[in-house]
C-alpha cells in the first residue's frame, strides 16, 4: 500500500501536537506553594496525584518553571512513603516554535506557500529546505533549482510530521519504579532562577514634618517562565548565602493589579531570616509584576527632619534626612525587609500629595533607628573655606571656614561634620561651636541659625599619625 504523506500547517502543526500531549494524562495539578527569596530565586513546590503502573514507568511531568534548576529537583510519594523510585530524570526544555522546527527540517522535504498579489494567486514551493537563517528560506525545488524565499512573503509553511525531541511546555520526564499499580499523591520540589522580590515603602509626611504615615508593599517579579495558581505564597527576607549567582534574563513585563484586599502577610523570625507568609492563596502569573500590600499602615509615627552639612560627600549642599525609630511605641515595630521608601507630602493648596524624594533602607530589625537621605535643600546654602594648612612630620593642622546662609522663613538647625580618616588621630582646638565626638572619625556641631540669616562656623582641626 502506497504510504499516504499528510501536509500540515506550521499552524495546525502547533495546535495538533498540543492536543496530543494533553491526552497523554498530563498530571493535575493539586496544589502548589512559592517560597520567594529577594536574590531573585523561588522554592517551589507541587503536589500532585500521579498514577502509576507496576514497575516501570515514564512520567511526564508538565507545567514547571522554565528558569528551573533540575539539579535541585526533589520527589517524594507523600501517601505511600519509599513506594515509588526516581531512576533517571531528564528535563526537556525545547520548545516548539517556527525556529525550532524549521531548524529540525533542514535537509528535509517542506512546502512553501508564497503569497500572491493582486491577479497573482500566489504559489507552492516544495522541496528540500537548505537553509533558514534570518529573513530568508533557501528551498532546493523539485526541479533541482535553488530558490531564496523572503519570509515576508512566506504564507505558511507545511511540514510532513513533528519532530519528537520538541515539547509544548518545559517538562520534567521520569523513569519511576513503583512497587504497586495505583494513584499516588507525590510532592515535588525544586528552585527556580528569574522570580525574586523586593519591598516597597510610602510615607507620607504630616504638614509640619513631625510625624509620617509609612505603608509597605511587596512587588514579585515573575519571569520564571511558570504561572503559579492559587499558591500559598511566602516570602523570605535575608541575605541568603548561594553558591551561584543568577544569570539575568531580559523579558517582557507586564503589570499585575495590586491586590489589598483580605488575608495580608504575617510576619516571624525564620532561622536568621524573616519569613512572610501571606494569609490567602494568590495567582502569580508569569512575566507579572504583582504588588500586595504587606503592612498595615503605621499612621502618625514620629520623625525628624535633620539638615546636615558633610563636606565630604558634598561640598555645596545641605543634605535633608528624616529619622524615625522603628519601634511599637512609635506605631511600627515590625521587621522591615530592604527597599525603596518613596516620601510624600500633601499641598495644602489642593490637598493632593506631592513627591518629595526617596531612599533605600537595608534589612532593619525591629527596634532600630532608621534614615532617609531624601534630598538637598534649596533655600539653605553653605559656603566652604579653607583658612590655613600647616603640615608636619606625621601631622597636619587645618583652620576650616563654613558660612550658612539660611533662606527660608523659618529658624533651622544645620548639624555640620567634619570627617577624619580612621587611621589618625584627631582633636579640635579651637572652634566657635561646640561639638560632639559621634565616632572615632567624626565630629558634628549643632548651628542654630535664625530665619534669613547666616551663621558662620570655624574651627581648627590637628591630625596627627
Amino acid at each position: 500500500m502506497k504510504k499516504q504523506i499528510i501536509l500540515l500547517s506550521l499552524t495546525w502543526c502547533l495546535l495538533t501536537y498540543a492536543a496530543a500531549l494533553a491526552g497523554q494524562a498530563e498530571l493535575p495539578q493539586q496544589s502548589v506553594a512559592l517560597t520567594v527569596y529577594n536574590a531573585n530565586f523561588a522554592v517551589v513546590r507541587e503536589a500532585r496525584q500521579i498514577s502509576f503502573d507496576q514497575g516501570i514507568n515514564k512520567v511526564r511531568f508538565v507545567d514547571v518553571a522554565s528558569a528551573i534548576d533540575p539539579t535541585s529537583v526533589n520527589f517524594q510519594c507523600v501517601s505511600s512513603p519509599g513506594m515509588v523510585a526516581i531512576l533517571e530524570q531528564n528535563y526537556q526544555y525545547d520548545l516548539i516554535n517556527a525556529e525550532s522546527l524549521l531548524k529540525r527540517y533542514i535537509d528535509i522535504e517542506v512546502t512553501v506557500s508564497i503569497k500572491g498579489s493582486g491577479a497573482d494567486t500566489g504559489k507552492d514551493v516544495t522541496g528540500v529546505l537548505l537553509a533558514a537563517l534570518g529573513p530568508d528560506l533557501v528551498v532546493k525545488n523539485e526541479r533541482g533549482d535553488i530558490e531564496i524565499i523572503g519570509k515576508g512573503i512566506v504564507e505558511k509553511v507545511r511540514l510532513k510530521q513533528l519532530p519528537a525531541d520538541l515539547v509544548t511546555k518545559p517538562t520534567l520526564i521520569w523513569l519511576a519504579d513503583a512497587k504497586k499499580a495505583g494513584s499516588e499523591l507525590c510532592l515535588v520540589t525544586y528552585t527556580t532562577e528569574q522570580i525574586g522580590w523586593v519591598a516597597d515603602y510610602s510615607a507620607v509626611l504630616s504638614p509640619d514634618e513631625t510625624k509620617l504615615d509609612f505603608t509597605g508593599w511587596v512587588t514579585v517579579d515573575n519571569k520564571s517562565g511558570a504561572t503559579y495558581r492559587d499558591a500559598t505564597i511566602k516570602l523570605i527576607a535575608g541575605d541568603v548565602r548561594r553558591v551561584a549567582e543568577p544569570k539575568p534574563v531580559y523579558a517582557m513585563r507586564e503589570m499585575a493589579a495590586k491586590e489589598a484586599e483580605g488575608g495580608g502577610f504575617e510576619e516571624k523570625p525564620f532561622m536568621e531570616y524573616h519569613m512572610y507568609t501571606l494569609g490567602r492563596k494568590s495567582t502569580v502569573s508569569n512575566n507579572e509584576v504583582k504588588q500586595i500590600e504587606f503592612i498595615t499602615p503605621a499612621l502618625g509615627v514620629s520623625t525628624k527632619k535633620l539638615y546636615i552639612y558633610d563636606r565630604s560627600q558634598y561640598r555645596d549642599k545641605i543634605q535633608i534626612k528624616l529619622e524615625f525609630e522603628n519601634t511599637p511605641e512609635n506605631h511600627l515595630g515590625i521587621a522591615l525587609p530592604k527597599g525603596k521608601v518613596r516620601v510624600f507630602k500633601k499641598d495644602p493648596a489642593d490637598q493632593m500629595l506631592e513627591f518629595v524624594g526617596e531612599d533605600r533602607i537595608d534589612h532593619t530589625p525591629k527596634k532600630e533607628k532608621l534614615s532617609l537621605y531624601i534630598g538637598n535643600a534649596f533655600d539653605v546654602v553653605p559656603e566652604y573655606t579653607l583658612l590655613d594648612s600647616k603640615r608636619g612630620r606625621r601631622m597636619t593642622q587645618e583652620t576650616h571656614k563654613i558660612e550658612l546662609r539660611n533662606r527660608k522663613t523659618e529658624a533651622i538647625t544645620v548639624f555640620v561634620d567634619e570627617k577624619f580618616p580612621a587611621w589618625v588621630n584627631w582633636s579640635i582646638d579651637q572652634a566657635t561651636h561646640k561639638y560632639e565626638k559621634r565616632d572615632a572619625h567624626t565630629a558634628r556641631f549643632e548651628v542654630n541659625i535664625a530665619a534669613d540669616s547666616t551663621v558662620t562656623v570655624q574651627y581648627t582641626a590637628t591630625q596627627t599619625w
